[in-house]
This record gives C-alpha cells, sequence and structure tokens, in this order.
C-alpha cells in the first residue's frame, strides 16, 4: 500500500506536479474566499479570459507568458474599477464587455502562430505534468507575496470587502485597496493557469471556498479550510489522475467539486 502511495513520486515531472499545483491550489483557494464573498466569481472568469491574450502577446513577443498574462490581468481589473467609477456601466456589463473583446483578440493573435492548436490545448486546459523547476520557483515566490500582502493588509481588505461606503465616507483609500485586492486575485489566475487552464481556474478559487463557507463564516478559519480543500483536491486529483490516465486540471477541479458536493450532502443532512 505504501508503496502504491509513493509510487508517483519516483518521476520528476509528478514531484513537480504535485508541488506545482498544491501551491497554486492553496494560493488560489486563500483568495477565493474574497471572491465567494464579494460575489465576483465573473470577475474571476473575465480576469482568466484576458490573461489568455496577455499569454498570446507574450508569446508573439517571445518574452515571459507569466509577464504578458499578469500585464492584461491586472489592467482588466484596474479597467473594471475605472469603468464602474466613471460610467453609468454596471460592474456585469463592464467585465462582458472587456473579457469578451480582449479573449477574442487573443484567439485572432494565436490563431495566426505556429503551433496553434497545441498552444491552445495547454492554455485552455492547463498542462501540470510539463511544469518545470523553473516554474516551480516562480510559483513558489508568488505564493509568499501574495500571501504576505493579503497577511498585512487582511483588515483593510475585509473593511472595503464588506463596508465600502462607510469606509470611503471616513476617508479610507477604498479604490486604492480594491484595485490591489483585484490585482491579487489577478496574480492568484495568472499562476494557476499552468496548472489547470483558462477554462477551469475559476473553479480553483470558487470551489474549494464554496466549500468551507458551507461549514464556517467565520474569515479567518474559511481561509484555512478553503486552502486545505484546495490542497486535498490537488492531491488527489493528481493521484487518480496518474493511476487512471485522466487529464490532471480536470480531475483536480473535479475532486475539489466532488468535495463541495460532500459537504452540501452532509450539511443538508445534519438538517434533517
Amino acid at each position: 500500500m505504501i508503496d502504491l502511495l509513493l509510487e508517483p513520486f519516483q518521476y520528476g515531472f509528478m514531484v513537480r506536479a504535485f508541488l506545482g499545483t498544491g501551491l497554486v491550489a492553496v494560493v488560489a483557494a486563500a483568495v477565493g474566499t474574497f471572491v465567494v464573498l464579494k460575489r465576483l466569481a465573473f470577475l474571476g472568469d473575465a480576469i482568466s479570459h484576458t490573461a489568455f491574450t496577455g499569454i498570446a502577446i507574450a508569446l508573439l513577443l517571445g518574452v515571459s507568458i507569466y509577464m504578458g498574462a499578469m500585464a492584461l490581468a491586472v489592467l482588466t481589473a484596474l479597467g473594471v474599477v475605472f469603468l464602474t467609477r466613471t460610467s453609468r456601466i454596471n460592474d456585469d456589463t463592464a467585465l462582458a464587455i472587456l473579457f469578451t473583446g480582449v479573449f477574442a483578440l487573443g484567439i485572432v493573435l494565436l490563431s495566426g502562430t505556429p503551433g496553434f492548436s497545441g498552444d491552445l490545448n495547454s492554455l485552455l486546459l492547463g498542462s501540470v505534468m510539463a511544469i518545470q523547476t523553473r516554474e516551480i520557483i516562480l510559483i513558489g515566490i508568488a505564493a509568499v507575496v501574495l500571501g504576505l500582502i493579503m497577511a498585512f493588509f487582511y483588515h483593510h481588505f475585509v473593511l472595503v470587502s464588506f463596508d465600502p461606503v462607510g469606509a470611503e465616507a471616513a476617508g479610507f483609500p477604498v479604490a486604492f485597496f480594491q484595485s490591489l485586492l483585484l490585482v491579487v486575485i489577478s496574480a492568484a489566475i495568472v499562476i494557476s493557469i499552468q496548472a489547470v487552464g483558462v477554462v477551469l481556474v475559476v473553479a480553483l478559487l470558487i470551489t474549494p471556498a464554496a466549500a468551507a463557507s458551507l461549514i464556517t463564516h467565520r474569515l479567518e478559519k474559511l481561509i484555512l479550510l478553503s486552502s486545505a480543500f484546495g490542497l486535498l483536491a490537488s492531491f488527489f486529483g493528481l493521484y487518480i489522475s496518474y493511476f487512471f490516465g485522466a487529464p490532471p486540471g480536470a480531475t483536480v477541479v473535479l475532486v475539489a467539486t466532488v468535495f463541495f458536493g460532500l459537504v452540501l450532502g452532509v450539511q443538508k443532512l445534519r438538517r434533517v
């Protein structure tokens, strides 16, 4: 039994996959608590799609795909803040305009590059088995930086998330911290794309946090429990993927969804 559990770790690509996906899942789930509580799931979906265009531009220019993805993701997040504060357009409309147009641009740009179909598949569905040591280091650094930002500005993020009107009336820089929170969400999405791709990345943000929210409403516990669900989903998902030959990114998301279903079922049974 022990040999069976340790079998995947005899391969370097599986060790890197476990490390990368685990880091990504923990960060995405922790950041995702604010996405769930603020009901920003559509925002996460929009940012992930515009990050795809950033990757397409980076591939054309021959620069880091993370730089390209992060640039477009942050521009989208800040663009939403700008549009909603300077026009009568509501959040959902602004997001729809930005992410559909920018995502379409990414498809057009990437369609003109050699090897388009292979790049498209890996970007849309993830390629965690191809992750390299250098990318693990980058993800680890990003995870530490995002964790420090969330810890240092935790109370600021809580304030602008739950009482932005009162905070602004008191002279608190609400726009700045709303923008910073969106940048943190953008960064979490960008580092998650390698693991599960553009299509499924929002699930890493939403599903573990949604499952945790069924158990507790205390924000500190919610963040910890959400991260735990994300980590467990990544490990079980990769084990299932290894032994059954299933797509790793999709399997991780499927396991996270099963966890959510189990928690929901237990909560329903307790109320009977």
